[in-house]
C-alpha cells in the first residue's frame, strides 16, 4: 500500500517506527491545515510555522510515542498547547485568552463574491459572521472544528480535551446561540 492511501493511524504506526517516509506524507497532509488553525488564532505567520515545525520534529524524534487512534486531532490539539507554551514565553503580558480568540476574517468582497447573483444569501452571509463574532471562544472554537475542519465527535473531544457529550452540548449551545442572534438581526 501506497503512503498516500494510508490512513493517519497507520502512518503513525510507521512513526513510531521511526519510517521517514510515512512522516513526510503526515507532514504534507496536516502541514497546511495547521498552519491555517495556528493563524486562526491570530498567531503570526513565522510564530505558526515554527510552533509547527517544532511540534514535528518533537513527533519525529520522540521514542515515547504510542499508538493513537485519532492522529488529526492530536496534531491540532499539540499544535495549540505549543502555541500557548509559546506565547506565554515571548508575551507574558498579555492574557492568553485574548491570544487564543479564533478570528476568521471574511471580506465583504469575498461575501459578494461567492454570492453575486443571491442578494438575500449575501445578507444571510453577513449576518452570519457578525452572529459569529459574538459566540464566546470556546463555542468559536467547537463550531471551528466540527463545521469548517470537520471533526468528528470523537476528534474534538481529544482536541478540546472533553468528554464527546460536552463537545455535542457546547456545538448545540454554539448553533442556537447563533440562530437566535440571526433571527434577533432579521427582525430589525
Amino acid at each position: 500500500m501506497r503512503y498516500t492511501e494510508m490512513s493517519d493511524a497507520q502512518l503513525w504506526i510507521l512513526i513510531i517506527e521511526k519510517d521517514k517516509a510515512a512522516f513526510e506524507q503526515l507532514y504534507r497532509r496536516y502541514y497546511s491545515p495547521l498552519l491555517a488553525y495556528a493563524l486562526s488564532f491570530r498567531f503570526d505567520d513565522e510564530m505558526s510555522k515554527d510552533c509547527i515545525q517544532d511540534l514535528f520534529v518533537k513527533l519525529f524524534t520522540s521514542d515515547s510515542l504510542t499508538p493513537i487512534e485519532y492522529v488529526k486531532a492530536y496534531l491540532y490539539r499539540a499544535l495549540r498547547n505549543l502555541l500557548i507554551d509559546r506565547s506565554n514565553m515571548v508575551m507574558e503580558s498579555v492574557s492568553l485568552e485574548e491570544n487564543l480568540t479564533i478570528d476568521f476574517l471574511i471580506e465583504d468582497i469575498e461575501l459578494v463574491r461567492l454570492f453575486e447573483k443571491e442578494d438575500d444569501y449575501l445578507e444571510k452571509s453577513r449576518l452570519l459572521v457578525k452572529a459569529y463574532a459574538q459566540l464566546s471562544d470556546n463555542q468559536k472554537n467547537a463550531v471551528y472544528l466540527y463545521y469548517i475542519k470537520e471533526f468528528s465527535w470523537d476528534e474534538m473531544s481529544v482536541s478540546l480535551d472533553i468528554n464527546t457529550h460536552s463537545c455535542m452540548n457546547l456545538v448545540a449551545r454554539s448553533v442556537a446561540k447563533l440562530r437566535k442572534i440571526m433571527g434577533t438581526e432579521n427582525k430589525k
